[in-house]
């Protein structure tokens, strides 16, 4: 059947079954019928378009729970969205058989040898095989985004679509944060130590400061790489203010962590684009702390005897003391998957807490073996990204591959300080730079996947 064929008769199909849906059930779902026929429509005249959704995460995560607030549709639509990005996966491979079953990429073996490990570990060590298997799902779906966008794009039109939705979403959340901040939005009191308790931290849509403040780190280095890589005036002004617009914001969350993990950004990306960009940056963030009250009481205040005995009576000091007296105990094999320091053992297991470093979370469930398991594909990440920079001759190309990877090496960082990737859509967004880096690559190399060129679709 030619492919003229096969759409017209999917969207007969898709046509007859809305019909007689329309007998059975209420306007309401059948509204939502129509909107799933368009979009699956949609999805099949441009298989790409999906990257473009998963791009938007944290939007739609954000108005399925908060606007649509459906219980099952709030705990499984990225489970559902992976599960149709692999059958458009299949769908492709249908319809353009010419093209290679499999897009391989360096990162491939690094990924699958850690879930290996993982899914290894599960089966012999698992006191409660429900949690487990909730925890290692927490630990691993969302690594499988990267297979996913890699097979799924084809141009570099449509990878280069997806990084800027990605920066214009931060530069977005940015301005509610910046809004936040001048309206004073009231604060959880845990979020600060009684010491602290005029500081007003914004959190955007995400809910938490810390982890605005990791999506800032990730982003802001992309912004300023959409900056360099433009030529036209306006957009340059564009991109500057949304780096600036970020920096701002990313400063308001008051996360001592991901100030730090900027700080790791900013030195990988200045290393590779101009070592002089470190001297302005440097005097910035002097300036800053000496002329900002808020910035240098936050910075000075964590120094003090004061914050030291609460953090170690009740606060990430305590929790990393207990954390390596649990790891002593479980050294090699770790509590096993979802038993310690993160949201399936806090859902599950009374008295559990949120370890605030995820590199000692991964140790503590996974033991040594899992946790050398998650430092070499960290490793294998680093190096391969670290390459594509390098090697990337085209100059916009290299400009945005840079950006990306001076934010995940920066959330990398941030995750010493912080469960970073226990955040669903963190997670979701570091395996996404990565497949645009992976792809980059791959396509500044002249590998043409599908037989389509840059300007199809």
């Amino acid at each position: 059947m030619e492919k003229a064929g096969i759409k017209t008769s999917l969207i007969f199909m898709a046509a007859l079954m809305l019909g007689f849906a329309c007998a059975l059930i209420n306007v309401s779902v059948i509204a939502a019928a129509v909107l799933a026929v368009i979009f699956i429509i949609l999805l099949l005249q441009n298989y790409e378009r999906l990257t473009y959704i998963i791009a938007l995460y944290v939007f739609i995560d954000y108005a399925v729970r908060n606007i649509v607030g459906h219980e099952l549709l709030s705990s499984y639509w990225d489970e559902i969205l992976l599960i149709i990005a692999v059958a458009l996966w299949l769908y492709k491979r249908v319809r353009y058989r010419q093209t290679v079953l499999y897009r391989w990429s360096p990162l491939d073996f690094p990924l699958i040898m850690f879930f290996g490990v993982g899914i290894f570990l599960f089966l012999i060590n698992s006191p409660d095989m429900s949690i487990s298997f909730e925890g290692l799902r927490a630990v691993i779906q969302y690594m499988f985004w990267y297979f996913a966008v890699v097979q799924l794009l084809e141009t570099k039109k449509a990878g280069r679509n997806i990084y800027r939705i990605l920066v214009y979403s931060g530069t977005l959340m940015a301005l509610h944060g910046i809004l936040q901040y001048l309206m004073k939005v009231e604060n959880p009191l845990n979020w600060t130590d009684a010491a602290e308790s005029d500081v007003t931290r914004v959190f955007s849509i995400v809910g938490s400061p810390n982890v605005l403040g990791s999506l800032m780190i990730l982003l802001i280095p992309m912004a300023a790489g959409l900056f360099f890589a433009e030529k036209k005036p306006l957009k340059k002004l564009l991109f500057f203010c949304s780096t600036a617009a970020m920096g701002l914001c990313l400063i308001l969350t008051f996360s001592r962590g991901a100030w730090l993990g900027m700080a790791v950004a900013a030195a990988v990306y200045f290393t590779f684009k101009d070592k002089r960009l470190f001297i302005p940056f440097a005097v910035a963030a002097v300036l800053a702390f000496l002329f900002v009250p808020s910035i240098s009481s936050r910075v000075a205040y964590m120094l003090t005897s004061d914050y030291i005995a609460s953090s170690i009576r009740g606060g990430r000091l305590g929790r990393l003391v207990e954390g390596f007296a649990v790891l002593k105990d479980n050294l090699w094999l770790g509590t096993g998957f979802g038993h310690f320091g993160g949201a399936v053992a806090m859902n599950n297991i009374p008295g559990s807490f949120y370890m605030d470093n995820y590199y000692l979370k991964t140790a503590v469930e996974m033991g040594l073996l899992g946790l050398a398991s998650f430092m070499a594909l960290v490793a294998s990440v680093i190096v391969w990204c670290r390459r594509a920079v390098k090697k990337i001759a085209d100059k916009a190309g290299r400009e945005l591959v840079l950006g990306a990877f001076a934010g995940m090496c920066g959330v990398l960082f941030h995750n010493l300080f912080e469960n970073i990737f226990e955040v669903p859509m963190m997670v979701t967004y570091f395996w996404l730079a990565a497949a645009f880096i992976m792809f980059t690559r791959q396509k500044d190399q002249g590998d043409r996947f599908s037989g389509s060129s840059d300007e199809s679709h």
